[in-house]
């Protein structure tokens, strides 16, 4: 599973036009969140920090394996369809905890430095994050391994959307304060641990679904 996992980050960050595209985000999430600073983009950027890596990781890596046609390859190596998948769902949690740690600095940023949140509100914020991180990426990745890198694409992109208008109405109709609220930082201990396991859950559905596909 380390080969995968490597061939994976080398499909990510050492192809140009793949690591241009971090760096793009990287530098857009960083430079609008210095000009606005407003409590709306703080939550905002605070969910594209953790949604974005773990979950693109998939994309970069599939792109290249349908071009190379390596899936067919790839399941000749001494290793189970089982650990194929595994070790792209541990790279996604890895890639994940990455940005969680990233967006971890830039909430206690805006606590201690632009003083814009309290340290609870911060933290519900970021802890609110990692769950929607973490169901994003799950759903994502079931669509990649069942309709491919084109079509899970698109479906990438149209999630983002909606859940990009789901947060500008959820503004609108309950408050930016139903995000920093101390009842929904009670109900992040159920979000948590069940966000985590829809992320398991995916996992097994997928790999159902590329048994079928390679068997």
């Amino acid at each position: 599973m380390k080969g995968i996992m490597l061939k994976d980050l080398y499909e990510n960050f050492y192809i140009k036009k793949n690591l241009a595209s971090y760096i793009f985000g990287a530098l857009f999430i960083g430079l609008t969140s210095i000009f606005i600073d407003t409590k709306y983009a703080f939550i905002l950027y605070t969910m594209l920090l953790t949604i974005a890596f773990g979950s693109s990781t998939l994309e970069a890596s599939y792109e290249q394996d349908e071009k190379a046609n390596f899936n067919k390859l790839q399941i000749t190596f001494p290793m189970t369809k089982t650990e194929i998948v595994i070790s792209k769902y541990l790279l996604a949690l890895m890639c994940t905890g990455i940005s969680v740690l990233i967006a971890l600095v830039y909430v206690l940023a805006n606590v201690y430095l632009n003083h814009m949140v309290t340290l609870a509100e911060a933290l519900t914020v970021w802890g609110l994050s990692i769950c929607v991180s973490l169901v994003f990426t799950g759903i994502v990745y079931i669509f990649y391994f069942l309709l491919g890198k084109k079509i899970g694409t698109i479906i990438y992109i149209a999630m983002a959307l909606i859940l990009g208008g789901m947060y500008g109405s959820s503004t609108v109709f309950f408050g930016i304060e139903s995000y920093t609220s101390v009842d929904t930082a009670v109900r992040l201990c159920f979000l948590l641990p069940a966000s985590l396991a829809v992320f398991v859950l995916s996992c097994l559905v997928s790999i159902q679904i590329y048994k079928k596909k390679y068997s």
